[in-house]
């Protein structure tokens, strides 16, 4: 970046006739036209640009701001001039390091950075500033120009990702185990990844659909963009279409500034839809729009935007049931479920538990700063034999509270493999032997009664307030386990 060279003077040509007063005045006023012609000139070229443009003294005054600097700072342009810069634009904290820049700038040197600009209402806004020193007509710096460039929407996808980046890598841990139920999981997402494919991550909860989806972005060309995710179970219904579309200032109440959505935050990249069944029915018209069209309109605009997005969606649910009962739409399910993945409970992974347990101790115990605890034969028997119906996440879960609990090297992972669903039913007369079973067969053949009796009574009906899941106090995923463990689903 050239230092520029700002003229202020500029002497008009030898004349023949200097002696005629006349000639000399229509000289003069002819070149005072021509210096304001160019200098009105000038002035349209620095306010048509779509940077902003600030001309500051040595001090650091400001001497011209064009309009954009009104846009970007929220301040008239009569506030802005004589003001010292750096002083009404940046924090405090900052005004240091600014000074610093224009010492080194008034040496000749050219200088870029980004900053939050402090607006007039106080709030930030972020902007690439390309500063350089400006010369008089016999060479002597006398101030600076800088040009400034709106970088809020970058700034903030920077920011979304490093937020995603953190949350999905974070609340997981790394693929791990070789069961062939697994073998098959990485040979699909190894399959899938290349492609631009829509993909649906079937699952119960805690199984890892988030972890999928990560891998799969990961593998796929779209790997150097974003991943963006929506946990649709967490939007309020009315702000669906916000928060993917996104809204303009003053589109509703509340709305008091403008705000991207998920879409076009994932532009060029993926975005991962969890929980995606529980999408209002109202809005899956417009969900299969921008799937099918790649176009869509922010709440309160009429411009339509066009975003490239690769879909991975995920939901526990039974969609197909779902489009059944009318709650789902046949054609946004199609779209969705391209390449289905189903992911397997960890009670059908037996053989992972004990290589993900131990991955999961030395995770944890690097977290909490404690010493890696063995697992004895005993703490395996204990974690095979539990039905996790929390499956991975119930797991980390379980390993993190025991090292806590641990003591000299002992794991205690407190597991209640049996007791945690026998109860007595509502109005059932307790016996001697429902308060102490002979033995861990006969426990078991209460909790089978028990959960058959609960069944019977809600007409084998699990979830909901008149549940057989509310009637025995238990959680509906732990209870939907069991019942699908002991082969009860045709007995319900």
């Amino acid at each position: 970046m050239s230092t520029a060279t700002v003229s202020s003077n500029e002497k008009p040509a030898a004349s023949t006739d200097s002696g005629d007063p006349a000639a000399l005045l229509a000289r003069t006023q002819d070149l005072s036209r021509r210096l304001q012609e160019r200098e009105e000139f000038y002035r349209s070229v620095l306010e048509s640009l779509g940077e902003g443009v600030l001309i500051t003294d040595r001090d650091n005054r400001i001497l011209y701001a064009n309009s954009r600097v009104e846009c970007l700072t929220g301040y008239s342009r009569a506030e802005l001039l004589g003001s010292v810069s750096h002083e009404l634009l940046t924090p405090r904290s900052e005004w240091p390091a600014m000074r610093r820049r224009l010492k080194e700038r008034l040496t000749g040197k050219a200088d870029e950075y980004e900053l939050e600009h402090v607006r007039k209402d106080g709030g930030r806004h972020w902007v690439s500033v390309r500063a350089l020193a400006y010369r008089n007509a016999r060479g002597d710096i006398v101030g600076t120009i800088g040009l400034l460039s709106c970088i809020k929407e970058r700034k903030s996808l920077e920011f979304e990702n490093e937020y995603l980046h953190e949350e999905l890598r974070g609340n997981y841990s790394a693929i791990v185990g070789d069961s062939p139920a697994l073998k098959k999981v990485l040979a699909q997402i190894e399959m899938v990844a290349p492609t631009n494919a829509n993909v649906l991550i079937l699952g119960e909860s805690g199984t890892g659909k988030e972890l999928v989806a990560r891998a799969i972005h990961d593998r796929s060309p779209r790997k150097a963009a974003a991943l963006v995710r929506v946990n649709c179970a967490s939007v309020p219904r009315e702000l669906f279409e916000s928060e993917f579309f996104g809204h303009v200032r003053g589109a509703f109440t509340g709305a008091v500034k403008d705000r991207v959505g998920r879409f076009e935050l994932a532009h060029g990249g993926t975005l991962f839809l969890d929980e995606i069944g529980e999408v209002p029915l109202e809005l899956q018209s417009k969900l299969l729009r921008v799937l099918q069209e790649g176009q869509f309109e922010k709440v309160g605009e009429d411009r339509t935007r066009t975003v490239d997005v690769r879909i991975i969606a995920a939901t526990n649910r039974d969609l197909a049931a779902e489009v059944k009962a009318g709650r789902f739409r046949e054609d946004l399910y199609y779209r969705l479920s391209v390449f289905p993945i189903e992911l397997p409970p960890l009670r059908d992974r037996v053989e992972d538990i004990l290589v993900l347990a131990k991955h999961l101790i030395a995770q944890a115990a690097r977290k909490l700063g404690a010493t890696v605890p063995r697992l004895t034969p005993a703490n395996v028997k204990e974690l095979q034999s539990y039905d996790w119906p929390g499956n991975v996440r119930e797991l980390q879960n379980v390993i993190e509270r025991a090292i806590i609990r641990s003591r000299n090297g002992h794991l205690d992972l407190g597991l209640d493999n049996t007791r945690h669903i026998v109860s007595r039913l509502p109005g059932k007369t307790p016996s001697a032997s429902d308060a102490a079973p002979a033995s861990l067969r006969e426990l078991k053949q209460h909790e089978r009664v028990f959960i058959l009796e609960a069944l019977a009574k809600t007409h084998g009906k699990i979830y909901g307030p008149d549940g057989a899941a509310a009637l025995l106090g238990v959680k509906p995923t732990t209870l939907s386990s069991k019942v699908h463990r002991m082969g009860l689903k045709k007995a319900g």
